[in-house]
């Protein structure tokens, strides 16, 4: 073999470990045993990809460019294969470069397709005007756009926003109190007149461009964010702690004193 092939994929432009091997005259099965020792670097860069063989349709363990790139740098060929340091760095140069033509190439090809942000954040923006969650049709975008491999995380990824864990918007709130009489609607409104303590409520109110804002004491369980619309209009909205759950009455914590009510004695 003369030079790698270079396949496309669901994460990309990506070549068989099996191609790699073979140039530089590597065992098959000390690479994949590198590869599974780093497995927490390699897992995203990696895919299976069914190729013809002399055998028939068989799986390929293949490499994306980043997974391709941090290979060279966990194997070492040059006490297995006798391969000079100088002609390693000069193959995976050449790998690397023609991956990059590959991606640009494909890039050219492709027709015009809107950003994927703006979708993303129209995905978000639907899902709250239905009251819905909005993994569903972040998970269709992402689909759309050849990204199943994230659709499929999505699924058990935990409700984040901006990237921090422990931060959720109404629509979640609600799903974590199982209540079906309970709608977003009826929860900001709730925490615009909370009735557990009229000393202290409310927990947010809402301005005169009708948005909610957070109360002193509201903030002590949310923080205020800049919410970008589909329209690229800004606006501030709420995000909240599970707190604002307990310190609102919604949810209450079992007291450790409490006792177990007593199961019913067989006659």
């Amino acid at each position: 073999m003369t030079e790698a092939r270079i396949l496309e994929s669901e994460i990309g432009s990506v070549i068989p470990v099996a191609d790699i091997a073979e140039l530089i005259g590597y065992s098959r099965s000390a690479m994949s045993h590198a590869i599974k020792a780093y497995d927490e670097k390699m897992s995203p860069c990696k895919i299976l990809v069914t190729l013809p063989s002399s055998g028939g349709p068989q799986p390929f363990l293949c490499l994306n460019r980043e997974g391709v790139d941090y290979l060279f740098l966990i194997i070492h060929p040059t006490k297995k294969s006798g391969m000079s340091l100088d002609r390693l760095l000069e193959l995976r140069k050449n790998i690397l470069a023609k991956m990059d033509r590959a991606t640009k190439e494909i890039t050219r090809a492709a027709p015009p397709v809107p950003a994927l942000d703006e979708e993303l954040t129209e995905a978000i923006h639907i899902a709250e005007v239905c009251k819905k969650s909005p993994d569903l049709f972040l998970s269709a975008v992402l689909e759309k756009h050849g990204r199943k491999w994230l659709a499929a995380k999505l699924e058990t990824a935990p409700g984040i926003i901006h990237g921090e864990t422990g931060w959720y918007n109404v629509s979640q709130l609600v799903a974590m109190c199982d209540d079906p009489q309970l709608t977003p609607e009826r929860l900001n409104y709730y925490l615009w007149n909370n009735p557990k303590d009229p000393q202290r409520r409310p927990y947010q109110y809402r301005d005169m461009n009708k948005l909610w804002r957070l109360t002193l004491l509201g903030q002590e369980h949310g923080e205020e964010y800049l919410y970008t619309c589909p329209s690229k209009h800004q606006e501030i909205r709420i995000r909240w702690r599970e707190s604002i759950l307990y310190a609102s009455g919604l949810k209450r914590q079992i007291e450790k004193d409490q006792l177990a009510l007593p199961g019913k004695t067989r006659s």
